[in-house]
This record gives C-alpha cells, structure tokens and sequence, in this order.
C-alpha cells in the first residue's frame, strides 16, 4: 500500500509538471513567432522582438502557467544567424533572422519532495522562429 500511495503521489507532481511544460510550450511557441515578425533587420527589429515576446505574458489577456493562475516571468530571448550561436545582443541585427525564446518556471511539487532539498523542481521550455520574408514560422 505504501508502494502505491508513492507512486500515486509521483504520478500526480509528474502530471503536474508535464502540464506546466505543454503551457509554457504554448506560450513559447506563441512568443517566438510574435518575436520573428518584429525582426526587420535594424536593432529597433530586436527590441520590438524582446518587446512582442514579453507583451504575451502581461495584460488583461496573458498568457500564463499552473492552469492560467501564474504570471510567466522567466523570459530569454536570443538571437541567431545560423541557429548554433545565439546571442542576446547581436552585433549585426541583420544578419540574425532566427529568435529562441525560453522560458522557465520552478513548478511545485509535494511528493517529489521526498527525494530533493527543495519546495520546486524548474520547468522549462523553448521555440526558435525564423523571420522568412514578411512572414515567419516556427522552426524548433
């Protein structure tokens, strides 16, 4: 029984934070097309990108984590020209058509606690978009 009730309580933290990621999943996602669509080639471009990705996570409409009851306040967003080197401020704006947005959360469990010192375990997601054109599209 006491098997049982462990692995019952391992399934519901588990549960929980496959829950927590597939939000902050969506959000990502979200973020880093609203991001690739301000790039314009200019460092203006990554400011409105920086902008567009955190203006999803304020507001009356935001986006956010544990069953929409959390701000997501973890942000980063990076820049690249080849999708290997990412750089949050890239000396050439132009040259950088691809954003990574990451996002993270520490998620809170009750049984995992058994096994770990602390009262979170960190849940994090990420999306890369790609600026094609006047369009963009999720790449990663």
């Amino acid at each position: 029984m006491t098997l049982l009730l462990g692995l019952a309580g391992l399934a519901i933290d588990l549960g929980r934070m496959y829950v927590i990621r597939a939000e902050l999943q969506s959000f990502t996602d979200a973020a880093a097309l609203t991001a690739a669509l301000e790039l314009n080639g200019a460092a203006s471009g990554l400011a409105k990108a920086r902008t567009g990705a955190t203006r999803l996570a304020s507001g009356p409409h935001a986006m956010r984590w544990d069953l929409g009851t959390q701000t997501i306040a973890n942000i980063a967003t990076s820049f690249s020209a080849d999708q290997v080197n990412w750089q949050d401020q890239p000396k050439d704006p132009g040259a950088c058509p691809y954003v990574r947005v990451i996002a993270s959360e520490p998620a809170p469990v009750i049984f995992l606690r058994l096994f770990q010192s602390k009262d979170s375990s960190t849940v994090a997601a990420a999306s890369v978009a790609a600026k094609i054109g006047p369009s963009a599209r999720l790449v990663q």
